[in-house]
């Protein structure tokens, strides 16, 4: 009986230890599945984007601040016939930010190739405390290339006032 009771202790063992050994490779194998369904997500992403936002179409709005003596933004607006309006509110934290020359993506977006008819309106404050308006109205043609566009408010000392245009990069 007592060897029956150690036959029966071994075989215990010796299978506790198999089942340990392939708990442990079925971990490795759920690890390395989990990377490669991340690995094709990411792929899968990149494809994604690329087929639903070519280069041909592809257009991005930034905004800058040069400075800031002269203009406090407090709202933007970029309008066109060819887009839904693109709106953003400033906190103190995020004009704070563009004083000291950070640049803010504002939007990207599909665009069709040709010329675009662009209103941009950034209210804010002057640095009289009154209420001003900085208008751009600008045609911009977009080709085949993705169309980069900065919304650049540079002060100008000696009049001590501020102005807004669009450079493109």
């Amino acid at each position: 009986m007592t060897l029956v009771k150690q036959i029966l202790s071994v075989v215990l063992v010796t299978m506790a230890m198999a089942t340990q050994a392939n708990q442990a490779e079925v971990g490795d194998d759920i690890r390395s599945v989990k990377q490669a369904v991340l690995e094709l997500n990411k792929e899968l992403y990149a494809l994604e984007e690329d087929l639903l936002s070519p280069a041909t179409t592809r257009a991005a709005f930034y905004f800058s601040l040069a400075y800031g003596e002269f203009f406090e933004p407090l709202s933007i607006e970029v309008k066109s016939d060819d887009f839904d309006p693109v709106q953003h509110i400033y906190t103190e934290r995020q004009i704070n930010a563009l004083r000291m020359g950070a640049v803010q993506p504002l939007a990207q977006m599909n665009m069709g190739p040709g010329n675009h008819q662009l209103r941009i309106v950034i209210r804010g404050v002057d640095h009289l405390g009154q209420n001003r308006e900085l208008v751009i109205n600008e045609t911009v043609e977009k080709n085949d290339q993705p169309l980069l566009l900065e919304i650049v408010i540079s002060d100008e000392a000696e009049l001590k006032t501020s102005n807004a245009r669009l450079k493109r990069w």
